[in-house]
């Protein structure tokens, strides 16, 4: 598993740049401190200087060259960063960034940045999981800064630099070329909004990569397969599986087409304030009047329905087609309080399709009255999205909404609940719902009496469902012509019978009556009953 890191310290200081630029030339030896992001300590890397282009130098790790680096990989590396990028094949990277997004910082008065390509040393032998490339912010200070965590000392470049790996990520490679957008992203971020939350820093970088016209579709893959992972809330930090980053790039990327191309994206990268205020700032500036938690709720339903054509286009991309997998799928109801949890600013698709019958779908939903939820229905017909519904919770938590004609007009339904809580709550929050479904399904039935050959004073009176009916059974009630009441609400059986009775369940209900020698079966009435409905009735001579 790849990963990416923006940072090694907290809120670094910008330092003055270098009186004068360096001079180089091919071959020029250098030293570099990196990371061993295995136990967080700094080693010393010997490098060659192998490429001079118009905005970088590209330095390779000695121990690397013609082992994992090769000139036609430098070439490519630095054509990439100068030149051309699959968006536009006359400006690199760093022309679209710059141009785009804002500009680096410049500690050492020299327009040119360091590209260092290295063997990064991570978890890739003991864990399979490597880190594709970072931005080091203790580079734009000098001399010595202390971590925060453990007080180990870290020693400044003092140079505008970004870490790419060369193993096991191909240099030169599509792969390879997305985290040196990815990188510079961060490295131009930094400049703005050193103090900038990990998910927006991110997701901008992410961006970045689209924006070069580079593939994100790992990061994609990876959210649609874990959807419920936080978009604000990051577990593990620059460390986080893929999923978050697919959520982050989904989440700029939306803005992105909804909310004012690059121009929304460069401002929230200039903007000081961080988080969830950022986004507002950055929609406000714009003359938006909603808000995160707005846009989130919308969002998350573009995630799944990504359709254009609803809704004038709010729940859909252009350049993307995300399918998040859903957390649970029912076809057979009811479904009794399941329980479930979600993270802050995440989001569960559960699924229930009409498979049983027709008639109103219920669903319910209660969630913990100390956090806000957003809940949404995403009604389909035909294997397309044609409504998007709201359902209003009350103080406590509580909702419900009656979904009509499911099964036949409406065939699938999505649940999807949300964890909004307020901006101002911080740290990784996750609360426990429960949902339940019911389907007041429109049941047919088919009735008749049917006398016993052997034993003539028996009668059975049978019920024929046009569908499941589970547990709720058919009731009875006996009466003479005169009104006398024999029996009333008897719950029917469940029997067998011959095959060309049956129902789609192979389930038929009967009741068996025994009449006296001196009652005459013309004057027995029945009715038949089914959730409070008289679905069928006659006498003992007719059948109905």
């Amino acid at each position: 598993m790849a990963s990416h890191s923006s940072s090694i310290i907290e809120q670094p200081q910008q330092a003055p740049a270098q009186a004068n630029p360096p001079q180089f030339a091919v071959g020029d030896k250098k030293k570099f401190y990196a990371v061993d992001f295995s136990n967080q300590s700094q080693y010393i890397v010997d490098a060659t200087l192998y490429a001079i282009g118009q905005f970088c130098y590209i330095f390779v790790e000695d121990s690397q060259w013609q082992r994992t680096v090769t000139p036609l990989g430098v070439e490519k590396v630095r054509r990439a960063f100068d030149d051309s990028t699959p968006a536009d094949p006359s400006r690199g990277i760093y022309q679209i960034e710059t141009e785009t997004l804002g500009q680096p910082p410049d500690i050492d008065n020299d327009k040119r940045i360091y590209i260092l390509l290295l063997d990064v040393q991570d978890f890739y032998k003991s864990k399979g999981e490597f880190v594709a490339g970072y931005f080091s912010p203790v580079n734009q200070q000098r001399g010595i800064v202390r971590d925060p965590n453990s007080g180990a000392p870290l020693r400044s470049n003092e140079i505008e630099l970004l870490y790419i790996d060369t193993h096991p990520l191909p240099v030169g490679s599509a792969d390879g070329l997305s985290v040196v957008a990815h990188e510079f992203q961060h490295l131009i971020h930094w400049r703005y909004d050193p103090n900038e939350e990990i998910w927006i820093n991110e997701g901008c970088s992410d961006y970045a990569m689209f924006l070069c016209g580079y593939d994100v579709s790992t990061h994609v893959s990876a959210f649609e397969k874990e959807p419920d992972s936080s978009l604000v809330n990051w577990p593990r930090g620059m460390q986080s599986k893929l999923s978050y980053y697919g959520a982050a790039y989904l989440w700029m990327l939306y803005l992105h087409e909804h909310y004012g191309g690059p121009r929304i994206i460069s401002t929230i990268i200039r903007n000081q304030t961080n988080g969830i205020s950022s986004i507002n700032a950055a929609l406000a500036a714009f003359g938006y009047s909603k808000y995160f938690s707005q846009i989130f709720a919308d969002w998350k339903v573009a995630n799944y329905v990504d359709d254009l054509q609803i809704e004038n286009g709010i729940y859909g991309y252009l350049n993307e087609n995300p399918k998040p997998r859903t957390k649970e799928e029912y076809r057979y109801y009811p479904i009794s309080n399941s329980d479930d949890q979600v993270e802050a600013w995440a989001a569960d698709y559960i699924s229930f399709t009409g498979m049983t019958g027709f008639g109103d779908l219920k669903l319910n939903f209660s969630g913990d009255s100390n956090y806000r939820y957003d809940v949404k229905v995403i009604e389909y017909h035909a294997g397309q999205p044609t409504n998007i519904r709201n359902m209003s919770l009350s103080a406590d938590g509580l909702g419900q909404l009656s979904v009509s004609n499911f099964g036949t007009d409406i065939y699938q339904v999505i649940l999807v609940p949300s964890l909004q809580p307020n901006a101002d709550l911080v740290g990784n929050i996750s609360s426990a719902y429960s949902y339940s479904a019911k389907q007041d399904t429109k049941v047919t039935f088919q009735t008749g009496s049917i006398p016993n050959p052997i034993q003539p004073r028996y009668w059975d009176i049978i019920a024929k469902p046009s569908d499941n009916i589970g547990a709720d059974l058919p009731v009875i009630t006996i009466t003479t012509k005169d009104g006398q009441i024999l029996q009333k609400d008897v719950p029917m059986k469940s029997i067998s019978a011959q095959q060309e009775l049956r129902t789609p369940t192979g389930t038929l209900y009967g009741y068996q009556l025994y009449l006296p020698p001196n009652v005459q079966p013309s004057s027995i009435m029945w009715q038949v009953f089914y959730s409070g409905a008289k679905v069928g009735e006659g006498t003992l001579e007719k059948r109905d």
